[in-house]
């Protein structure tokens, strides 16, 4: 029975999260959203951790499964990531380092200025 409940949490989520997104029309992923709703719930005290615990824990001791695919790419473009790496470590350090001093400068701006009333 708790696996049921359990489940039935996570599928409500995740029904929810659907149909708010077919609602407001949204391009928001929804899986997305329904962990989004279950975090409120968590947080909110409505949910509690032991109630999803039976049905949660295994599917946390898959997860590394989804992550495969992603590794298998990286696998077989190598040698296009091999080609291209100069431009790969470009974007992968200036791009946020320039939005990080970016941010800071428009930080840095707002904090100097006196609101003079």
């Amino acid at each position: 029975m708790k696996y049921l409940y359990s489940s039935a949490i996570i599928l409500l989520c995740l029904g929810l999260a659907k149909f708010l997104s077919n609602l407001i029309d949204s391009p928001f992923p929804t899986p997305l959203l329904a962990m989004l709703i279950l975090l409120l719930l968590l947080l909110s005290g409505v949910v509690k951790e032991h109630q999803l615990k039976p049905c949660a824990s295994p599917l946390l001791n898959f997860m590394p499964i989804f992550f495969i695919p992603a590794g298998v790419g990286i696998i077989e473009h190598l040698t296009l990531i091999g080609h291209y790496w100069p431009l790969l470590i470009c974007v992968l350090i200036f791009v946020p380092l320039t939005s990080v001093l970016l941010i800071a400068s428009i930080i840095a701006y707002f904090r100097g200025r006196h609101n003079d009333i």
